[in-house]
């Protein structure tokens, strides 16, 4: 698919929906992409996998299922999935390492023929995934140093455009609400706003609040981060510490609420229906999620071992602009 979206000079996104007819794409582009298709002689996965069917089993390891992201990717996968007939065992990682490498250890045990993982932990990498002769596909999140393939997004430029867009909208000074857990998406995230704080205000605005994954101490620390710095706008690094801010929000007085306009990553239905305008940066989940599991079974109908070669495939996101 890279290879037929670069000679048609498209983007991958765009031969995804070509290939698998998602969404509508105008008629000139079209024929330019299937075009190359045959000149490459490009076969999706659909139907070189035809007579794999059933007999293949994927593991799917998330990296916390209670992140509208994850959420959104085990309905992707599993509509995949069910169009080739693949059996998946999902897990769920908690973000915790320990637990990664125990759900690593028991998918194996269940002869999986293929994983699909969202890493716990940017610096450690189970030493099992090193010796094992199954492939392995990333996915959202990687580690720093791996051999396989990571599809997501670019979170550099994607956080670095949603900054730029609340400085289009009017906004001064921008925070950001992070991780400080090793999480490489979470920390491209904040260097791409720190890009951007720095080319359209001033470099010495940056200003990011690091909160614990799973702890419990957040509320008063946005709130008292807000109270602080006195931001007319806020980015969070996911969905979750989106709500958190509007919690803390609501505790404050009605001129800082309505001062502050907020950008998130991952969309939720729910944010069309709250009293503060949402902005989000949406990510191409089913597109992900389908890329993933498609070059996973590829990898796995190759039966060698030329997958274990570092690569990314990232797909375009989105700006869903709900502020006035």
């Amino acid at each position: 698919m890279e290879a037929v979206a670069l000679k048609a000079g498209v983007s991958i996104t765009t031969v995804s929906h070509v290939v698998n007819r998602t969404r509508h794409v105008n008629q000139t582009t079209k024929d330019a992409v299937l075009r190359v298709i045959r000149e490459l002689n490009y076969r999706s996965s659909k139907t070189a996998l035809s007579e794999i069917g059933s007999s293949i089993c994927i593991g799917v390891i998330l990296a916390d299922a209670r992140e509208d992201y994850y959420t959104n990717m085990i309905k992707a996968i599993e509509s995949v999935a069910d169009d080739y007939g693949v059996s998946v065992i999902f897990c769920d990682s908690e973000a915790d390492y320990e637990k990664e490498e125990k759900n690593i250890g028991a998918l194996l045990e269940r002869n999986v023929n293929g994983l699909l993982l969202a890493p716990a932990d940017a610096e450690r990498m189970p030493a099992v995934l090193k010796t094992i002769s199954i492939p392995v596909v990333l996915f959202d999140r990687q580690y720093e140093s791996h051999n396989y393939l990571a599809v997501g997004i670019n979170n550099f430029r994607s956080s670095y455009l949603g900054t730029r867009c609340l400085f289009e909208k009017g906004c001064k000074k921008i925070g950001f609400i992070g991780y400080s857990d090793p999480v490489d998406t979470i920390r491209q995230r904040i260097l791409g706003y720190k890009a951007a704080v720095t080319e359209f205000g001033s470099p010495a605005d940056p200003k990011t609040l690091y909160l614990k994954y799973n702890g419990g101490d957040s509320f008063p620390l946005i709130r008292q981060f807000i109270l602080d710095e006195g931001f007319d706008g806020m980015i969070c690094a996911t969905s979750s510490l989106c709500y958190e801010l509007i919690e803390a929000l609501d505790t404050l007085d009605a001129k800082i609420q309505d001062r502050i306009r907020i950008i998130s990553f991952d969309d939720n239905r729910w944010f069309d229906y709250l009293k503060y305008p949402i902005s989000v940066i949406s990510q191409p989940v089913a597109e992900i999620g389908n890329a993933a599991l498609e070059n996973l079974l590829q990898l796995i109908e190759q039966t060698n071992t030329s997958y274990n070669v570092k690569r990314e495939l990232h797909f375009d996101v989105s700006i869903i602009d709900r502020i006035k």
